[in-house]
């Protein structure tokens, strides 16, 4: 997948403007749920998305220059997200005047998941995030936040523990796998 996303940002770079949609394709799911997990907010996640996608537009020709480009994209996406939230924090609140949308409601599952995921600390679920979801080693998230890897190890580690809690707390059983007539799995 790497020499790909290589592949694309050299195409990028040469002035084929084709390579840009297709990155878009593979990474903007990575990016978008990076970012969502940092804001919490889908509007300002797709803010960020847009604005790291276009940041790879400009900057093209370094981005082919560097390794690691993926981690790379992960790192703009994370300091896209906090320039946002730094943003809103200093913007006025809106009025409650906004129209009420319907939406059909979750899983049970998936909102005990959420609430349990959003009551880390904010490293912690990056750490998570970007290990469980996206794949970087402990190693590649360590060099992304620019910390020692037994930190990064530590807050994983403690991020699972307390989401463990959280679900053994709130009495959370997980479904159980139907059996076939033969008695397995």
């Amino acid at each position: 997948m790497s020499e790909r996303i290589q592949s694309l940002i050299n195409d990028l770079a040469s002035g084929d403007m084709s390579a840009l949609g297709e990155l878009y394709d593979i990474l903007s799911g990575r990016v978008f749920n990076y970012a969502l997990t940092i804001t919490k907010n889908r509007e300002m996640a797709e803010d960020a998305t847009q604005d790291v996608f276009l940041q790879i537009n400009a900057q093209a020709a370094r981005l082919a220059r560097i390794s690691g480009q993926t981690a790379y994209i992960m790192v703009m996406t994370r300091h896209h997200a906090y320039n946002l939230l730094e943003r809103a924090s200093r913007a006025e609140p809106l009025p409650d005047e906004a129209p009420e949308l319907t939406v059909a409601p979750p899983r049970y599952d998936r909102l005990l998941f959420e609430e349990a995921f959003a009551r880390l600390p904010a490293s912690q679920r990056e750490t998570v995030w970007l290990h469980l979801i996206c794949g970087f080693t402990h190693k590649e998230v360590a060099k992304m936040h620019d910390a020692p890897l037994v930190t990064v190890k530590w807050r994983y580690g403690r991020a699972i523990k307390r989401l463990r809690e959280y679900f053994i707390q709130s009495g959370y059983q997980p479904a159980k796998k139907e059996e076939n007539s033969y008695g397995s799995p």
